[in-house]
């Protein structure tokens, strides 16, 4: 498929830039989307409009606040999952059962290690070992 960006439309392209033109303005111009221009534009020189700034540090803002939102989500999980274990070791259950426990219920190995004080290998195979033991 042929590109209709050709040298003559990139050099109207960039003069209307460099004129202060938006890029709705030159679009009507060229008889072409304001995002077609946007995108050709950042392809020619890498220049950004100030609405793309915009609707860029909007994006990322919004997804930092929900990485942010779904960390804290996880680490609640984390918590309530070593909470369970702890209670479930306290009560009696077997170390290596209450291991495997608090990792399907979403702890870390380390996290889980941590707690016994040993390395989240140790862990991780005590719980294997303890699995393999019930069937």
């Amino acid at each position: 498929m042929k590109s209709p960006w050709t040298p003559a439309r990139d050099k109207r392209l960039l003069a209307m830039q460099k004129a202060g033109r938006s890029a709705a303005e030159i679009a009507e111009k060229l008889g072409t989307s304001r995002s077609a221009v946007i995108g050709r534009s950042v392809r020619l020189r890498g220049i950004v409009y100030k609405s793309s700034i915009r609707s860029w540090k909007k994006a990322n803002a919004k997804r930092a606040a929900e990485a942010k939102e779904r960390a804290q989500e996880r680490a609640e999980v984390q918590r309530k999952a070593m909470r369970e274990m702890a209670k479930a070791v306290k009560g009696g259950t077997p170390r290596e059962k209450a291991m495997a426990r608090a990792f399907k219920a979403g702890a870390y190995w380390w996290q889980i290690g941590e707690y016994f004080g040993i390395s989240q290998q140790a862990a991780y195979e005590a719980a294997k070992k303890a699995r393999r033991s019930r069937r």
